[in-house]
């Protein structure tokens, strides 16, 4: 997987009654296309405490689709006004997730671009909060 691109990642997650719990970060990713669909994919880290797992964003034209691999697997489907359900795959077990996409943002091409996922969260049919997830890619810069 060739990193030719920054990826720049802002989460916030606010669950009820707590003070939102806020992630920023930057790195490597690659941006591929395929048959219309584009795949932006990076590797976790410390910092999301979900190292060893590598995150693909599936961006189709009216949908996205999050898929992890490695040591958490899961995959999330977000098309504004639906409700999907899916299994958070960990080394301790598996959460049954679902998901009610509230808007999705998708301004992405081959040259980079950003997308906004908001989506509000059940686990295990309780219902946790609301996720944002805002993602800016850029070209590296030529040396």
């Amino acid at each position: 997987m060739g990193c030719d691109f920054l990826l720049d990642v802002k989460g916030v997650q606010k669950y009820h009654d707590q003070e939102p719990d806020v992630i920023e970060l930057t790195t490597e990713a690659s941006l591929i296309g395929e048959e219309g669909v584009l795949f932006l994919r990076y590797a976790e880290s410390d910092l999301t405490g979900l190292k060893g797992t590598d995150t693909t964003f599936e961006l189709h034209r009216n949908k996205v689709v999050l898929r992890r691999t490695g040591a958490v697997t899961s995959e999330m489907v977000f098309v504004p006004g639906e409700v999907h359900q899916s299994l958070y795959n960990t080394e301790e077990g598996a959460l049954l997730i679902t998901v009610h996409t509230t808007a999705v943002e998708d301004e992405m091409t081959l040259m980079g671009g950003s997308l906004h996922v908001s989506y509000d969260i059940t686990i295990e049919g309780l219902g946790m909060g609301r996720i944002d997830y805002w993602l800016k890619v850029r070209p590296k810069a030529n040396l």
